[in-house]
This record gives structure tokens, sequence and C-alpha cells, in this order.
């Protein structure tokens, strides 16, 4: 299924369960969802999905141990928002702008 292939929510309610029978047989395609052609959601399987949290995970590692090479300790309030990021709670962009509004408040 290609980006352009985007289920609306009656054909994805209809597909599901052979969508999930090949995420079990090991496909690792993702699913579209939304509506009019434009996607606004995306499903994918468990293993692709850990597999991006773990990069996630590895480029915060990769972050903080950089700093931690210049000197400085990662402040608590990045570290509370490199975990957000970690967890797909937000995004880069979003934990960018709330670490540079926080800082430019102090």
């Amino acid at each position: 299924m290609t980006r352009q292939d985007v289920l609306g929510v009656a054909e994805a309610r209809k597909q599901l369960p052979d969508l999930l029978a090949r995420f079990g047989r090991g496909s690792v395609d993702s699913v579209f969802l939304g509506s009019h052609r434009k996607a606004v959601g995306v499903l994918v399987p468990v293993r692709v999905y850990d597999e991006l949290r773990g990069e996630r995970a590895r480029a915060v590692d990769d972050a903080a141990g950089s700093l931690r090479a210049e000197g400085p300790e990662p402040s608590s309030i990045a570290a509370e928002l490199a975990g957000l990021f970690t967890q797909g709670r937000i995004t880069a962009g979003q934990m960018e702008a709330m670490l540079l509004a926080y800082h430019r408040a102090a």
C-alpha cells in the first residue's frame, strides 16, 4: 500500500482483520488512514513501532552524551521532554519549541 492509498474509516474497519493478519505474517508495510485521500493517521506493525521508539531513544542518548562530553548535564526540563519524545508523545519539533520557550523565559 502506497501513501496515496489512504483508507477511509469504513474501509479500514472492513479490512482490519486482514490488515492485522498481514502484520502477523511479518509485513512491515504501513497503512494510512484518513479521508479524501489525505492521510491523518497510520497503522504500523508493532515491530516497526518498536524500531522507531528505539531509534528515538538512541538519538536522545547520543545527544545527551554529546552534551555531557562538553561538560554540562542536560537540564531537568530537557530530560523530561526527551522522555516524552522517546515515548512518542511529542514530536522533535514540539520538543525543540518547548525547550526554546522554556529557556527564553528563564
